[in-house]
């Protein structure tokens, strides 16, 4: 199903420690709903889930936030939001710890202040007022102390976090709002006043200097549309309606401007840089974006960190420049390092060739710039500079940039300039084919390594042949030029004649051309969808005789196209569109691209038929792998389950939150999670739930039906079809991955041979538990493990499954928080290894 972005957000930091779950919020206790602290009382953090302040009308939550059961932050929230988004923490950055923490209005200070476990302060609000008479959650989210009279001697809204409230303002004087980032402690991203008085989005990793990537940073203030003369006040905020103002002229409106001024809104710096406005849906707790800043977060700063270049596809997708890897295959902020050394084995450096990288930038680090100058002469200058690393070219202008560090990197066909590489002459670059490059490619904060293109004498620009002299000899004869005026007819005839058969032919102008690395990855990404004929797939598929699956949507055929690449061919069954709808449907899907999700090449809609052309994956099925235990070859050890657990969540999540098309899968199940040779999962199938007529009675939502043991309860109720329903599919995944069976075959209450109802099976795990035994885990983990698992990391995975099978949708997490979940026990993992 495509419609707009609409989803619950969570915008909860990453755990420091690895979690076991903390369930979804459930309502408050009535004694709870009190909206003030008054002096010398204190919340604890044993009573968090019950002893909080609500603002009068219910909006707002303010209190101990559990980011695990052993983690907290004094954080304000989103009561009604079913992910509890956070708006606000005073300790984002130094969180306290379960039994004996403490909040409390300090009764001699009339401060707040907040104690960790050993009694150390972590946080206090400084403000050393006797007359503080309590500390007040206000309708708008604002935390503030107060005076016996309402004055306010303290208030959060003037200390942002990574989020804006209606009425909230960002003054040039004031703290700017901080993006979080992988764990608690805030992120590289910042939006503030910056130079000029100019509000800007700024990036800053402390490692390198500054840089502001809102407003364009090419342009000057006026043509960025800003007012920096007579700007004294330098403040800015978004109303209620959703209209943001500032004092230089920075302004936009939310999509839903004055559709409903009840609307509860969120500006919100989130963990990418994006600077995003999100609405709440109260009746389903759910956000959805209303603006952003970037449509391409590819100009966002330090994407894809140093040495790589980022393409958009619509998500930002990176790639290291040739003849580097990268630094942190878990991290691409990390960036990219060289793989040769800048000095040969006497110290020298040593000779250099250069790479040309069409329509690619990088900002910022010139070590000088010039006009007017011949590629040569460009050249010349960056070679002679032993801390030249590439140099930017624009043929026409005669633009020269030479620069010593390769940051931001952007790849765009807007883009008129080239960037050279240098690297050494004696780099051996072998030949990387398309689909190589297509498949290590992936989506940001995920993995994406390699180059595409030719081989190395295609893509690398030969330095020597830049400059050429030429003499005239005035002596020649009249016959000279006579003779050779009738040799190049003659040659200009052949030419022509042999130019004519070869685009007439098979290897003419329909061959792929060969281009260079970035331009190719370029025209991979952003066209590598197109339409076949059938007769074309046909012959591709041998008369689709080559069968490696089947399915409720279709029938699958192995194929190799003509570039090449080996792919998987699906006969559609049973399609309810029209040819009209269904191309359109497929355009969507089509510009889909992460890592976890099968890449789609194409797509045929001619006649009666309905073909979809996908990149292949090597192992097959989940459910191949996974339940076919003759082939000891492929056991999956627990890492890899992890792996495949969290890889499937971040496809999940990209689906419902990151696509500028909401897209519900419906299907999951085990069969449509396929396996790479590096044993990365790869969420086939998404998208088909608006192409298929699955049970012949029509195409609307409500209608469409799943796969009997992955069903969620709203199927046969009359309740809306949501992304809820893939959690809870997910939810059977994860204990199937846990226990290595299908959960249709696990044994509850002695009932062998009967088939299993997942609820059958959820109160058989809830109950053991409850039961506190320390041996649980065993008899739910898969015995082929022999003891060898994370224990930790099981526990999480059961209980994170036992919650996405709740049979309310409202209580089950979002896949955006599993995410967030599984990131911080992987981390954990990590740090103890």
């Amino acid at each position: 199903m495509s419609k707009n972005c609409s989803r619950a957000t969570a915008t909860v930091p990453l755990l420091v420690v690895v979690v076991i779950f903390l369930s979804p919020s459930r309502p408050f206790p009535c004694e709870a709903r009190r909206d003030s602290l008054p002096r010398g009382a204190s919340i604890a953090v044993e009573d968090h889930a019950t002893d909080v302040l609500l603002s009068p009308d219910g909006t707002f939550a303010a209190g101990l936030y559990g980011v695990s059961p052993t983690v907290f932050t004094f954080s304000v929230w989103f009561a009604r939001a079913a992910g509890r988004t956070v708006v606000w923490s005073a300790n984002r950055g130094r969180p306290v710890h379960g039994a004996r923490s403490r909040l409390a209005l300090d009764g001699r200070r009339g401060a707040l202040v907040l104690t960790d476990y050993d009694g150390e302060v972590v946080w206090n609000s400084t403000v050393p007022n006797a007359t503080a008479a309590r500390a007040r959650l206000h309708d708008s989210g604002n935390l503030a102390i107060e005076d016996s009279s309402g004055n306010i001697l303290w208030q959060s809204f003037d200390h942002p976090t990574d989020t804006l409230l209606p009425t909230q303002r960002i003054v040039a004087a004031g703290e700017a709002m901080v993006s979080a980032g992988k764990l608690l402690a805030a992120g590289f991203y910042s939006f503030r006043f910056g130079d000029y008085a100019m509000l800007s989005l700024v990036y800053d990793n402390h490692k390198m200097p500054s840089s502001i990537y809102w407003p364009n940073p090419y342009y000057s203030y006026w043509q960025n549309n800003r007012n920096i003369y007579y700007n004294f006040t330098r403040e800015a905020f978004f109303d209620a309606s959703g209209h943001f103002l500032s004092s230089d002229n920075a302004t936009f409106d939310a999509a839903d401007l004055g559709e409903d001024a009840g609307v509860r809104r969120r500006l919100t710096l989130d963990t990418d840089g994006n600077l995003r406005l999100y609405s709440l849906d109260e009746t389903a707790g759910t956000w959805s974006v209303s603006w952003m800043a970037f449509v391409n977060p590819c100009v966002i700063h330090g994407v894809c960190g140093a040495n790589a270049v980022c393409l958009y596809s619509p998500a930002p997708v990176c790639v290291c420049v040739p003849g580097y890897a990268r630094a942190d295959p878990s991290d691409w902020t990390r960036g990219c390092q060289p793989t040769f050394n800048y000095t040969n084995g006497g110290g020298r450096p040593p000779a250099m060739k250069l790479v040309a990288l069409p329509h690619t930038d990088f900002w910022g680090f010139d070590i000088n710039s010039s006009a007017h100058l011949s590629l040569h002469e460009c050249t010349a200058r960056c070679m002679s500079e032993p801390s030249c690393v590439v140099f930017e070219y624009k043929q026409g202008t005669g633009e020269c940039y030479t620069k010593g560090l390769m940051f931001n990197g952007r790849t765009h066909p807007a883009h008129l300039g080239t960037a050279y590489l240098k690297v050494p002459a004696d780099l051996d670059m072998p030949e990387l084919h398309v689909h190589q490059w297509q498949t290590n490619g992936l989506a940001i904060e995920e993995d994406i390594a390699g180059c595409s293109g030719s081989s190395s004498s295609e893509f690398l620009l030969d330095v020597s042949d830049m400059s050429s002299s030429s003499s005239n000899n005035q002596g020649k004869s009249i016959w000279f030029y006579f003779y050779g005026f009738l040799s190049a007819i003659f040659v200009i005839e052949v030419f022509l004649i042999a130019m004519g058969c070869w685009i007439f032919s098979n290897k003419g102008v329909f061959r792929p051309s060969q281009v260079s690395v970035l331009e190719e990855g370029y025209r991979i990404v952003t066209s590598h969808f197109r339409a076949y004929r059938y007769s074309e797939l046909e012959r591709r598929t041998k008369k689709f005789n080559n069968k490696i699956g089947h399915g409720g949507s279709g029938i699958v055929y192995k194929g190799s196209l003509d570039d090449e690449r080996v792919v998987a061919v699906k006969v559609l069954q049973d399609v309810s569109q029209s040819e009209d709808v269904f191309q359109a449907e497929l355009s969507v899907i089509g510009r889909i691209y992460h890592m976890n999700l099968v890449r789609m090449w194409g797509f045929c809609s001619e006649g009666t038929h309905r073909i979809l052309v996908y990149e292949y994956i090597e192992n097959g099925s989940l459910a191949k792998v996974l339940f076919d235990r003759r082939d000891s070859s492929k056991f999956l050890g627990w890492k890899q389950r992890f792996n495949i657990a969290l890889g499937v969540a971040k496809g999940l999540a990209y689906l419902h939150n990151e696509c500028l098309e909401w897209i519900i899968h419906c299907d999951m199940k085990p069969e449509n999670i396929l396996l790479d040779e590096d044993m990365e999962p790869k969420i086939t199938d998404f998208g088909l739930s608006k192409l298929l007529n699955r049970d012949g009675s029509g195409s609307e939502m409500s209608r469409i039906r799943g796969t009997r043991g992955y069903m969620a309860p709203e199927w046969v109720s009359s309740l809306p079809i949501t992304e809820k329903v893939d959690v809870y599919s997910y939810g059977v995944v994860l204990l199937e991955l846990v226990k290595g069976r299908r959960i249709t075959e696990w044994v509850v209450d002695g009932k062998d041979g009967v088939e299993t109802d997942v609820r059958s099976v959820v109160k058989m795990v809830v109950d053991k538990l409850d039961s506190k035994n320390e041996s649980w885990i065993m008899d739910l983990i898969d015995d082929q493990f022999g003891g060898e698992f994370n224990h930790l990391q099981a526990q999480l995975v059961i209980k994170l499954a036992i919650s996405c099978l709740e049979e309310d949708r409202n209580r089950r997490p979002s896949m955006k928080y599993i995410v967030q979940m599984l990131i911080s026990a992987e981390d954990e993992a990590h740090a103890f290894t």
